[in-house]
């Protein structure tokens, strides 16, 4: 990478991750120290280039190979802070130590070495066979960086799913922004592997400035989305509690589902909430859950889920945004809304995106908004 980029990047770096761990709007506590611990690790490994190609500390020097180190714990610490900002209230296990087992022999190893070091100088042989454990360590570093952002991956798009079951706008902490970050950390990770496997940066500088812009553009990705997030879990403890029973019996297949209530208060329950529905319309709401349905049924979210998924063969966030696109249809036909745009429609309907808005009036009524209008305005 070139130095004098990697320098000018390096001070953002260090500064986003003081910005995370300060966390000046108290959202995501555990889930923002891991994420600036990741940022920071990206601030070592730019350090760590720098001295490098600066000659600042003598080659193989201890504290270079401490820096190093920063490459070995990024990708775990990456992937926890996907964890973190997926469960919340999940607690550390024994187990989890192991995703820095190998950073810590290293560690070990350094140290030893250091106690152990002569001033014999390298031969020719000493220095092909620390070429090629620097090579093999490399697309070691790649496999294992690829393997974290795939789990990490994996562990939102696992997510996004439960969203469906509790919340009904789910744009702002559907965690997207971790899923492109994931995949810009696999680009940056085959990028080093390129230039690993065919020297790429020193056959082609132009290689050089185009990895190092693609780190730049990266930190102000994660700076712009990290800086305006939003509480994922806006929920107390006992709360969170009720959200996973949901999700635990959501889960469980269908022919396994506990029977919560009898066929005959199933109906009765379905009606209150059709007739809560029509009449109070809580759907207008954007931020409606499963919780405020709840408290407003006078029951629990346990079994409100298990009277919309039961009793109407939907989840919590099919079932909202359905009442919202037959509002917005009630409106678009309405004479008196023509002062509307189909913008202000959505909004009044309880939607808070434009592309949400138009995605789920296509999806329930096969026409986007504006050719529902059009083929309105015909009629």
């Amino acid at each position: 990478m070139n130095p004098i980029l990697e320098a000018l990047i390096s001070g953002p770096s260090f500064f986003l991750a003081f910005l995370i761990y300060v966390n000046l709007n108290k959202v995501n506590i555990k889930a923002n120290r891991w994420l600036g611990t990741f940022i920071l690790c990206i601030f070592l490994i730019q350090i760590d280039t720098l001295f490098q190609k600066s000659n600042y500390f003598a080659e193989g020097s201890f504290a270079l190979e401490i820096l190093s180190l920063a490459s070995l714990i990024i990708a775990p610490v990456f992937y926890f802070s996907v964890v973190y900002y997926a469960e919340s209230n999940r607690k550390w296990k024994a187990v989890d130590n192991l995703h820095f087992l190998f950073a810590i022999l290293m560690l070990v190893l350094i140290i030893i070495s250091h106690f152990l070091e002569n001033d014999k100088i390298k031969t020719a042989s000493d220095k092909k066979i620390e070429y090629y454990a620097v090579f093999v360590f490399g697309i070691l570093f790649c496999v294992m960086v690829t393997a974290y952002c795939i789990a990490a991956y994996i562990k939102i798009d696992k997510y996004q799913k439960k969203l469906y079951l509790y919340s009904s706008n789910i744009e702002a902490v559907n965690l997207n922004w971790l899923k492109q970050i994931s995949i810009c950390v696999l680009v940056l990770a085959f990028i080093w592997l390129a230039d690993i496997l065919f020297q790429l940066s020193d056959a082609f500088f132009l290689y050089d400035y185009f990895s190092s812009l693609v780190n730049f553009f990266g930190i102000c990705f994660i700076a712009f989305h990290s800086l305006k997030q939003k509480e994922v879990f806006p929920f107390n403890n006992e709360q969170k509690n009720e959200i996973n029973a949901v999700i635990s019996e959501t889960s469980i297949v269908d022919d396994s589902r506990k029977k919560l209530i009898s066929d005959e208060k199933l109906i009765e329950m379905k009606l209150l909430l059709t007739e809560l529905m029509e009449k109070e319309k809580p759907f207008l709401d954007f931020e409606l859950s499963l919780l405020k349905l709840a408290s407003l049924l006078n029951t629990s979210p346990h079994l409100l889920s298990y009277i919309i998924n039961t009793g109407f063969n939907e989840n919590f966030y099919q079932f909202i945004n359905r009442y919202r696109i037959e509002q917005a249809r009630k409106m678009i036909l309405d004479p008196k809304m023509e002062n509307l745009n189909l913008i202000g429609i959505a909004y009044e309907s309880g939607f808070n995106s434009k592309t949400v808005f138009n995605t789920t009036f296509k999806k329930i009524t096969n026409q986007t908004p504006s050719e529902f209008k059009k083929a309105s305005n015909k009629i």
